[in-house]
């Protein structure tokens, strides 16, 4: 399942939201995903900002306090979203580096490097969304790409972490459906595993980076293989 896209762009220029909403538009039409962007139009509007989003289109100069300096104070309140520095002026990017920007996009924005920003944010969401499952009957949760694979035992599904074992009554079907589709991949009627903890595929057996053997169906085989290819090539 793909995880639901959010963003906020802030910037002082109202054409400039415009533009970037017209671009995403098209770009989750193509993409066929769920997004919700916000639009701020100061950096004093945007440290009052409190919704939960994935990235930041952030413009460097802006009136009052620019986007280098509130990227800063954002950075030390310990955002976890991604900061896509605009810009029109390349000098400024030595800047944008020491706050940590994760992507740069040039102004007038282009569609190609506006779209080239936000594949990447959302390759690096992979496996982050959280589930929820019981250990010693109280409820945790757990990041998604931490899980090594999830195995059905009767009416309950065992899931493991490298360090610790979880439990719900959910049947597996169910967590297929909930599970980032792009990371994990039901190897076996009673095993979904987890693409990016796989060391090695063997014949029967996924081999994983713990030591321990996930089961393959051989009607799966081919498809796991595959499958497993197209998420290592992703990450190289």
């Amino acid at each position: 399942m793909d995880t639901r896209l959010t963003a906020a762009l802030c910037d002082d220029e109202p054409y400039i939201h415009d533009t970037v909403q017209e671009l995403m538009d098209h770009y989750i039409k193509e993409q066929g995903i769920l997004f919700k962007m916000y639009h701020i139009y100061s950096a004093q509007e945007l440290l009052s900002f409190t919704e939960e989003i994935n990235f930041l289109l952030l413009d460097i100069d802006m009136p009052g306090m620019d986007g280098i300096e509130a990227a800063r104070i954002l950075n030390a309140r310990g955002i976890d979203y991604k900061i896509v520095m605009l810009t029109s002026k390349a000098e400024r990017f030595k800047d944008a580096f020491k706050i940590g920007a994760f992507r740069f996009v040039t102004k007038p924005i282009s569609r190609e490097e506006l779209f080239e920003a936000v594949d990447e944010v959302r390759e690096r969401m992979v496996g982050m969304g959280k589930i929820k499952a019981y250990r010693d009957g109280i409820l945790y949760e757990i990041v998604q790409r931490e899980i090594l694979y999830l195995m059905a035992d009767g009416n309950t599904v065992r899931i493991y972490t490298e360090r610790e074992e979880y439990r719900s009554e959910r049947p597996l079907k169910e967590w297929m459906e909930e599970l980032d589709i792009q990371m994990f991949f039901a190897c076996h009627r009673s095993y979904i595993v987890n693409l990016g903890k796989i060391a090695n595929i063997g014949k029967d057996t996924a081999d994983l980076v713990n030591g321990e053997k996930v089961p393959i169906a051989r009607r799966r085989q081919t498809e796991l293989q595959q499958s497993f290819m197209l998420y290592d090539a992703r990450r190289r």
